[in-house]
């Protein structure tokens, strides 16, 4: 990576960080270039508006490119407006029915920690449902012009559906019935789990629609996990999350939390995840979460996932699930996803097309699986 790109990405954790620079006497064309590139491809022109436009070391940037971070604000802030809007019917529309969905990820965060929702860009709005519920959910989609675009693969466990209804804002979704699309972090956070204790957004639902601190924390840990596996470019927004996570935990939930990562055996993942953070904003204040992690001593399977290219399904990682429920539940995942979702993913109605879909979906998938392992 070139010196001026590094530079380039401390000035930004800098400000994600809380500390607000000056213009660098010494920076040049290549460091405004690198630093619009990164802030234009992270996402963060509005999150930098938004933390630096009060600073008075704001003054000293080049006047183009607090321009144009102030307009990427404005324009984010009526485009999220307008997502709001529309999201918050469907939850409305969803909770009526007697479905309480989970809003995951930036989502949610940009209402639980960030100080303006649209400071926190993001490209779709990723739901999670309880598997019963998604025949009635698809209905109820389809009812209110969201059209099925996608599925994820093969052995995938997601849908995506793009919104027809009338706008330019309107953000396509991302449906799940399980918290990560990998064998062995599937089922780690369970819908019933979550919701359970879940949160309120007033903003989007009457009813509690968002994970609690702990769980949110613990969920952002596992999609970090999750793309470090894959071998997938970290987003800054995501170390942000739970670096905003993380620092928002009191005593309780923080023990809650190094208590529930030993109990769901992710503690290195978790303990990485913290690390990743400190790493990027030079903070020692989340040492003594980082050091009680550390301090759980146990074999876990899930720590595989935080090498690089780790396959994202293995039969040895079906083997390691020890809880029975959990290894039941995969094993459907894999053998059995609902039946609305693969009907879905071949553009079929007819229940009767069941039994020949779910043998081209395994035969496909694994066919593919082998393929990929092969190029390794």
């Amino acid at each position: 990576m070139p010196q001026h790109q590094q530079s380039a990405d401390g000035f930004i954790f800098s400000i994600l960080g809380g500390k607000i620079p000056s213009w660098p006497d010494a920076a040049n064309t290549a460091f405004a270039d690198a630093l619009q590139q990164e802030l234009h491809l992270q996402g963060l022109y509005p999150l930098v508006y938004h933390l630096c436009k009060n600073a008075s070391a704001w003054k000293t940037w080049p006047a183009d490119i607090r321009e144009r971070a102030r307009k990427t604000a404005f324009h984010q802030a009526a485009c999220d407006l307008a997502a709001e809007s529309r999201i918050r019917h469907l939850l409305t529309r969803l909770q009526a029915s007697g479905i309480h969905p989970i809003v995951l990820k930036g989502s949610a965060i940009a209402y639980t920690h960030y100080r303006q929702p649209g400071a926190r860009t993001r490209g779709d709005i990723d739901l999670l449902f309880s598997r019963r519920d998604l025949p009635a959910v698809f209905r109820i989609l389809e009812a209110e012009g969201y059209e099925y675009v996608y599925r994820q693969g093969y052995l995938g466990q997601e849908l995506g559906f793009k919104d027809t209804s009338p706008g330019q804002h309107n953000l396509p979704l991302d449906i799940h019935w399980r918290s990560s699309s990998y064998v062995l972090l599937a089922h780690l956070l369970d819908y019933d789990e979550i919701i359970g204790s879940a949160a309120s957004i007033p903003e989007l639902a009457d009813l509690p629609c968002a994970m609690n601190p702990v769980h949110a924390l613990l969920h952002a840990c596992i999609h970090w996990a999750k793309h470090t596996a894959s071998g997938d470019s970290i987003r800054t927004l995501w170390i942000y999350d739970m670096h905003l996570l993380a620092m928002g935990l009191g005593d309780g939930e923080m023990q809650r939390f190094v208590q529930s990562a030993a109990e769901k055996k992710i503690s290195r993942i978790c303990a990485a995840a913290i690390a990743a953070v400190q790493l990027a904003f030079n903070c020692e204040t989340l040492d003594t979460l980082h050091d009680k992690l550390n301090q759980i001593h146990q074999q876990e399977s899930s720590a595989r996932m935080l090498e690089r290219h780790a396959a994202s399904f293995a039969l040895r990682d079906i083997w390691s699930l020890k809880n029975s429920t959990i290894l039941r539940k995969s094993l459907q995942d894999i053998l059995l996803p609902p039946g609305v979702y693969v009907l879905r993913s071949y553009g079929r109605k007819n229940q009767l097309w069941l039994p020949l879909l779910y043998a081209h979906r395994l035969s496909a998938g694994l066919i593919e699986y082998a393929r990929r392992r092969l190029r390794r």
